[in-house]
């Protein structure tokens, strides 16, 4: 579903960029605040419009500009050229940014269409995992290719990058900052001295390292110390982090909290003497880029435990605010535990000069000002006749790639249960009629899923994601005389537009025919097109 929900009605005399601020699968997990705070931050410069398959968690994350696409309008050819000249009609976008790798690989084709510039974040999990998996590698190699700026939420991720192959000068580190006046420095020193409250934030996933810490707490607690430690969020390994830690006789020790908001983060901060965050390279090789949660809880002054990973080491230093472990090193962890358990001065000195480093180098206000500077350099540097936004990047078989990559087993991990039943459904209505229809019955049932049960909905999840890969499968071979008839018309489409056709030629209530004529006939008027007057801001 398409939907806009404040009117971009404009004067003809633009003062800000516009800018297609692009997250999928849906705006926004209760995992990433983080990015709420940046588009709400350089909302004061420019003007936003967030483009995402759907939406979570409004309540929390208000956004005025909203515009859902569901992903056939985005990565297949024939439809997204329909979604673009929607998008140049209503909005008049001047940069595409997106946020992360897998956003970007599902705004090629808008880019393509559009030529704005595009940028693209990469936050951990894309670099280190998507980029390598089947069918996602060639098109992370046409995503590097086309994106016109790369930003890299720590220089692990730069190096990770660098290593296949892209010019250093193409990308920018710039760090996850954080609105530290919502978390204040608390002071710790007037508390009892025990039990010592130990704080993990993060999803239950491996890479978090929750199995590291059970084990660690479990030998500080045979020692005789007292502790307690809460673990927010949820994930994938919400059953089996369950089962370890009633296994290691923790159920009085450990306690699951579940996923929560912001300010219920920010007390649990409030609350705790010791944040533990000892991330490990997942066995898919999956990295952290920043974790932001390290930063936040950094400002409120607690001392922080983790291992050196990914951006981590940038965030804290060895004696400078925490302490850092090699990965997996269960004993050196239990010995850094310890150390702050036992030395109360040591630990609220850590604390204190953590906090002291956040504040001088991780505010978020530094973050929101090089992505606009980024924003308006690229407006005014890339204008749409530019050879750079004229090149034919997209592949040929971009289509194909797409449906592959959407339906191969290994990577149905990769995309949301929303979107793998979407890719099953045929979309034939123009594009004005999706934006004005009404949310289908699997969308509203979708959004049932925050009431169930974490033991029940990952398990569920799996077996619902391995049922619609094969499900799509067998659909594509019955339908397979249509799927080539579509190639066909998606190469066409591709060549019209790459030869200089004029997308304000797209109207809002064209179906697939009307598409269909117009690529029939040869963009005699290009040159004039793309030599049209830039516009006035």
């Amino acid at each position: 579903m398409l939907s806009d929900e404040a009117s971009p009605a404009m004067n003809s005399t633009r003062h800000r960029l516009t800018v297609l601020q692009a997250k999928f699968a849906a705006y926004l997990s209760w995992s990433q605040p983080f990015l709420h705070d940046l588009v709400t931050g350089v909302g004061r410069h420019v003007r936003n419009v967030v483009v995402c398959n759907r939406t979570e968690h409004l309540e929390r994350f208000p956004t005025p500009n909203i515009v859902r696409l569901k992903t056939r309008f985005l990565m297949n050819p024939s439809f997204a050229v329909m979604a673009a000249a929607y998008l140049r009609r209503e909005w008049k976008p001047d940069v595409i940014h997106a946020h992360f790798g897998w956003s970007g690989i599902r705004v090629l084709l808008l880019k393509q269409f559009l030529r704005i510039p595009l940028v693209t974040t990469f936050g951990g999990r894309d670099a280190s995992v998507q980029m390598h998996l089947p069918h996602l590698d060639r098109m992370y190699e046409i995503l590097l290719d086309a994106s016109d700026q790369i930003i890299c939420v720590s220089g692990d991720l730069k190096r990770q990058l660098v290593e296949q192959g892209v010019d250093p000068d193409r990308i920018a580190v710039i760090r996850r900052g954080a609105d530290l006046s919502r978390f204040a420095f608390v002071d710790r020193s007037e508390r009892p001295p025990s039990p010592v409250q130990i704080l993990m934030v993060g999803r239950l996933v491996e890479k978090k390292g929750h199995r590291y810490a059970f084990e660690a707490l479990s030998r500080i607690v045979e020692e005789g110390h007292l502790v307690r430690l809460t673990v927010v969020g949820e994930g994938e390994s919400y059953r089996e982090l369950h089962r370890l830690r009633d296994r290691m006789g923790l159920r009085k020790v450990v306690t699951f909290a579940g996923i929560t908001d912001q300010p219920r983060v920010r007390r649990y901060m409030n609350e705790a003497d010791i944040f533990l965050h000892c991330s490990v390279t997942g066995s898919d090789g999956d990295r952290e880029g920043i974790p932001n949660v390290v930063v936040e809880a950094s400002a409120t002054g607690l001392p922080v435990v983790a291992t050196r990973h990914g951006g981590i080491v940038e965030l804290v230093s060895h004696e400078r605010g925490g302490l850092l472990v090699e990965e997996r090193d269960t004993p050196a962890l239990i010995e850094a535990l310890r150390r702050l358990i036992t030395d109360r001065p040591r630990r609220l000195a850590l604390g204190r000069t953590g906090s002291e480093l956040m504040r001088q180098s991780f505010d978020l206000d530094r973050q929101i000002a090089e992505h606009v500077a980024i924003y308006e350099r690229l407006a005014a540097t890339l204008p749409q006749d530019s050879p750079r936004l004229r090149q034919r990047w997209v592949a040929p078989d971009f289509a194909q790639l797409a449906e592959q990559a959407i339906g191969f087993r290994p990577n149905a991990r990769e995309f949301s249960l929303a979107e793998l039943t979407e890719s099953l459904v045929a979309v034939e209505r123009p594009i004005t009629q999706i934006a004005n229809g009404k949310a289908t019955l699997f969308e509203r049932f979708y959004e049932y899923k925050r009431f169930v049960p974490p033991a029940i909905k990952f398990p569920l999840k799996v077996v619902f994601a391995r049922a619609l890969v094969r499900l799509k499968a067998r659909k594509g071979l019955r339908y397979g005389q249509l799927m080539e008839y579509r190639r066909t018309l998606d190469h066409r489409v591709l060549d019209y537009f790459a030869d200089g056709g004029d997308l304000d030629r797209v109207q809002s209530g064209w179906g697939l025919n009307d598409l269909e004529a117009l690529v029939a006939e040869k963009p005699g008027a290009a040159a004039e097109t793309d030599a049209r007057e830039p516009v006035t801001r």
